[in-house]
């Protein structure tokens, strides 16, 4: 991006969050999803990898019968909540007190992890070189303390936005053991996939699903070689009894059971489950980003299976808050374990399935899971549904335009003001509203044509007479109109494509309440020339009006429409995005003890601070809390154990 600035003197708070309904961001992201889709399906980069697979073993790594590491994602978006996570995970030692409801005895000084593992989306909203140093890169590099702890691990998979630049970018910093990358810290992966051998038999395999929903068949194979009898290539492999942590880099278990597989052809992933637990190795934690939320569900026995396990998504490292009483994350997760007997071959017979399932009808083969924690609460979650009634008039940020001291007479320090604020509405979502009131003009000043000739007027200066007209009456000639103005037709037409493809998310539920919204936008501008046409207005006025009028009106509708259909539980993903909210933080810190246990601590802050200055001591971290900023309150919001 152009006008990104790099380096020191760029804090966190100039960093804005991204504004994912500005219309230049879409219509980026929207290309970039095209154009990686149809590179991928003719040219899989994940297929050449080449070198013999290399696992991270860090079974003997642990310090005083401890092994300590970390898991972070969804990162890389606003500057103040990317860069306060970072600081928090690369601190020497950090302390947080237990939140309500949380074993206090859990609760005290955690030291740093011995490995850094990253979930993917490490950098927004597209994956490009200038994406990752300014949002991801810079920000973790200024949060990294002087006096150096010891060197750290570092494995991570791409998710799709990483994906975005065909995982160049990702590949750079990541895939390799070599000088300059992140952090300059290890980072012994030699795929885009992983496989990390921690003590006391635990594992933890990363999976990269690209952007087919999949992990490809040299990934398969790559796994299964690892559980092969005899351990063919490699020297170490994941032994019967052993505990496997499966990182994803989405949250499939969040979407129908079976996550739309054919019968007869099973997804490659969920082989590769099946082929875990029939070589008697026991998946203890699925696990995923993606969704920018903390949520635990955990099972007991069941489906044959006599070991506890757990399906977490934690994406709140660093980027919009997603939330947690959206059905399909409250919904109830269940696992089996079928046998397809009309598969073609004995590989594809077996496959293990997690997902939303009925779980009143619970089967002899199927466990089910039980929602153990969320962060933040679902009763906050719900709360901040209100925000997006103006969530799209807001500008990028207002934190960096009234933070810094600018040098200048009055008239210039409130020209260099207003130029950064207009900068931070050109950026923000407020261009979004704007282009709905472009719309609304373009479909009056078509229409206004046609009814026009149709009642033999001239115009914008002779459609006054409309006014005459009943609204009820109008709206009936409105809508005939607009099948003889094509680029009428068409702007409607395009507020209805935004709406459906905004719900199509949930389902045809959720696409019916979106294309009714979308009708409610006809209505609304059909009232508006009405009722701007009683004014009796000059043609410009009467346009700049409608315009006007057109952007907030449109604004406001798709906020209402974000607003309810999130409060019940739809648009997970899309509804949350426009508030761009920057609290509700944090990361999972894991434990595995000298009898092999292991203990999961989510690490978690309500709000991030806004304002930055260097650090007084001239040392790093390179920024702290501007004086009358309050530091991020860690607490920890969620612990558990799961014995070895």
């Amino acid at each position: 991006m152009a006008d990104y600035k790099f380096g020191v003197n760029e804090p966190p708070h100039k960093r804005w969050p991204v504004a994912w309904y500005n219309p230049m961001v879409l219509a980026r992201s929207a290309l970039e999803v095209l154009s990686t889709d149809h590179f991928i399906r003719n040219f899989d980069r994940r297929e050449l990898f080449s070198g013999d697979f290399a696992v991270i073993d860090q079974s003997l790594n642990s310090r005083g019968g401890d092994y300590w590491w970390d898991f972070l994602s969804d990162t890389g978006d606003g500057g103040n909540a990317s860069y306060t996570v970072a600081r928090a995970i690369l601190s020497p030692s950090l302390t947080a007190g237990a939140a309500a409801g949380v074993n206090p005895d859990t609760a005290g000084g955690f030291p740093a992890g011995q490995m850094l593992v990253l979930g993917g989306d490490l950098a927004y909203p597209g994956a490009g070189t200038e994406e990752y140093q300014y949002r991801f890169i810079e920000m973790w590099e200024a949060a990294k303390p002087t006096e150096q702890k010891p060197e750290i691990t570092v494995a991570s998979i791409p998710q799709n936005h990483d994906w975005f630049d065909n995982i160049s970018s990702f590949s750079r910093h990541f895939v390799g053991n070599y000088d300059n990358h992140f952090l300059r810290a290890s980072t012994p992966q030699n795929r885009s996939y992983f496989a990390a051998r921690l003590p006391h038999g635990w594992w933890i395999l990363g999976l990269d699903f690209a952007l087919v929903g999949d992990i490809d068949r040299e990934q398969y194979e790559t796994f299964l070689r690892l559980i092969a009898h005899p351990a063919g290539n490699h020297p170490v492999r994941i032994q019967p009894g052993d505990n496997v942590i499966l990182l994803y880099p989405e949250p499939y278990w969040t979407r129908p059971l079976g996550d739309s597989a054919d019968a007869g052809y099973p997804k490659r992933y969920q082989r590769l489950e099946a082929a875990l637990v029939a070589a008697d190795v026991k998946i203890r934690i699925r696990l995923a980003g993606d969704l920018h939320h903390y949520v635990r569900e955990q099972a007991g026995s069941g489906a044959e299976l006599d070991y506890e396990d757990a399906l977490i998504t934690c994406g709140s490292g660093g980027a919009f808050l997603h939330p947690t009483h959206a059905r399909r994350v409250v919904a109830t997760k269940v696992l089996d374990r079928i046998h397809d007997s009309g598969a073609m071959t004995p590989d594809l017979e077996k496959r293990v399935r997690v997902g939303i399932g009925a779980a009143e009808e619970l089967r002899a083969n199927q466990r089910k899971y039980t929602q153990k924690a969320c962060y933040p609460g679902r009763r906050i979650s719900r709360g901040l549904c209100k925000w997006n009634l103006t969530a799209l008039f807001k500008p990028a940020s207002l934190s960096g335009i009234f933070a810094d001291v600018v040098e200048g007479n009055l008239w210039q320090r409130t020209l260099r003001r207003l130029a950064e604020l207009l900068s931070a509405f050109r950026k923000g979502n407020a261009m979004f509203p704007i282009l709905l009131g472009a719309l609304y003009l373009v479909a009056a000043c078509c229409n206004s044509v046609v009814l026009s000739k149709a009642a033999d007027l001239g115009g914008f200066e002779a459609a006054g007479q409309f006014a005459q007209t009943t609204f009820p009456s109008f709206l009936l000639l409105w809508v005939k109109a607009l099948f003889f103005s094509p680029l009428a037709l068409g702007a409607h037409t395009m507020l209805l494509g935004v709406y459906f493809l905004v719900a199509r998310e949930d389902g045809p539920a959720a696409s019916v309440c979106g294309v009714a919204f979308g009708l409610l936008h006809i209505v609304a501008a059909a009232a508006l020339f009405w009722k701007v046409n009683q004014f009796g207005l000059a043609p410009l006025s009467m346009g700049l009006l409608i315009f006007a009028s057109g952007a907030v009106v449109g604004g406001l509708l798709f906020g209402v429409y974000f607003a309810v259909l999130s409060r019940l539980g739809w648009l997970a993903n899309n509804a949350f995005s426009p508030l761009a909210h920057e609290g509700y933080k944090g990361f999972l810190r894991f434990r595995i003890d000298a009898q092999g246990a292991l203990h999961g601590f989510m690490i978690g802050t309500d709000t991030v601070p806004k304002r930055w200055i260097p650090n007084p001591n001239g040392k790093r971290p390179l920024w702290v809390e501007k004086p009358g900023q309050k530091p991020p309150k860690w607490k920890m919001r969620d612990s558990f154990t799961l014995q070895r």
